[in-house]
């Protein structure tokens, strides 16, 4: 039997930068985090179940990756919001050296060439770190893919509880099967300007995000974050404690998932 080809690291090293690559760019005239952004102004601590959702923060995020087992990240995109505003994107490429699997090449348009001054994975995480502190995290992924890998790429979890947008709208849809992001993007009415890029991606999330809940506390009277959290909080991961930075093995758990959420 022929043997499973695996690809490997590519020949080369691509030039690593010393600020964000964004890939897309605004959507119109929102405001854009920077790398050396000291601090965001909506910062605080993490929310008790008990809170409000009114009183809330959110930050909406995508990764795309090399997509393959281990998974390194390539590109991070997410928008911190509330239930009434948006308050800032968040978008770079993300330096790998790792060969980037064919089939993701294609999905998502992101090959070596693309890497080229992107900063480097370390402190990309760092700040995202800074940009959703004291936020909800809210992603499209029944296997929280995302928050696991830049827990993986940090070293430790995320100190920060997430919803799952897919788990929402089983609830809402009483859905036996996960439901893709572009799918629930028309099932709601939401634009989604370019699938399969980070931060178009994570504008959809939170778009569908907020629709979501908005039915849900008509529906269910969802009203603090325990509730959303009762609906939608993806199960705990063993990997998530402890998992090492990317290139190393964790200790006790398996490496990062092998598929990519549904779109």
């Amino acid at each position: 039997m022929e043997a499973r080809r695996r690809y490997g690291r590519r020949r080369g090293r691509v030039p690593t930068g010393d600020k964000f690559l964004p890939r897309l760019g605004p959507a119109g005239a929102e405001p854009f985090a920077t790398l050396d952004d000291a601090i965001d102004a909506w910062s605080a601590e993490r929310p008790g179940p008990d809170t409000p959702i009114e009183g809330l923060h959110f930050v909406a995020l995508d990764c795309e990756t090399t997509g393959q087992s281990p998974h390194h990240l390539v590109e991070l995109g997410a928008v911190a919001f509330t239930m009434r505003e948006h308050l800032m994107s968040f978008e770079t490429l993300v330096h790998s050296n790792d060969r980037i699997n064919p089939y993701a090449r294609r999905i998502h348009g992101i090959d070596a060439a693309t890497l080229n001054g992107a900063p480097p994975v370390s402190v990309v995480v760092e700040r995202f770190q800074r940009f959703a502190k004291g936020a909800v995290l809210v992603e499209h992924s029944a296997d929280a893919f995302d928050t696991r890998l830049i827990g993986r790429a940090i070293g430790s979890s995320l100190d920060a509880d997430n919803v799952d947008t897919t788990r929402l709208a089983a609830k809402l849809f009483d859905l036996k099967d996960t439901i893709g992001l572009e799918r629930l993007c028309r099932e709601l009415g939401v634009v989604h300007r370019r699938p399969h890029h980070a931060l178009a991606d994570a504008e959809a999330t939170a778009a569908c995000f907020l629709e979501l809940v908005r039915r849900g506390s008509e529906r269910f009277n969802w009203s603090t974050l325990g509730d959303l959290l009762l609906a939608g909080k993806p199960p705990a991961v063993a990997a998530d404690v402890g998992v090492a930075p990317p290139g190393s093995q964790p200790k006790g758990a398996d490496s990062a998932p092998r598929t990519r959420r549904r779109r």
